[in-house]
């Protein structure tokens, strides 16, 4: 049977099981079909230990990200009929050949209409 490489954050699980167990480390091992000299590294190790520190800020930052993040609202939706168009003044249209019309409504941006006329022009904006 191959052997399964653990994250130090699965480690971390298991040490803490294990501490909370009230069993040896041998029998906790022995149900769980650990290797007790691997879980023993796990503990006593100087970098494992590292590892399982580092992932246990990472699980508890994952934790605290989960509980400050806000509850999904759900907003009531009321649909209208749609508005209907306004009848004001009807603006300018301008031409430019027979398949080019502008449109400009009242208010419109004399500099916007400038670029849109050189674009349809091919000139340089």
């Amino acid at each position: 049977m191959a052997r399964r490489r653990r994250p130090a954050a699965e480690w971390a699980a298991l040490i803490d099981e294990w501490q909370d167990s009230g069993l040896s480390l041998t029998d906790f091992c022995e149900r769980r079909g650990l290797n007790p000299g691997t879980m023993r590294g796990w503990i006593y190790k100087r970098g494992h230990r590292r590892a399982i520190d580092q992932a246990r800020r990472e699980a508890h930052a994952a934790r605290v990200l989960d509980e400050t993040a806000p509850e999904p609202t759900f907003l009531p939706v009321r649909l209208t009929e749609p508005l209907p168009v306004a009848t004001a003044a009807p603006g300018i249209e301008v031409v430019l050949g027979p398949t080019r019309r502008i449109a400009v409504a009242p208010g419109f941006d004399p500099e916007t209409l400038r670029r849109v006329v050189a674009v349809l022009e091919g000139r340089p904006c």
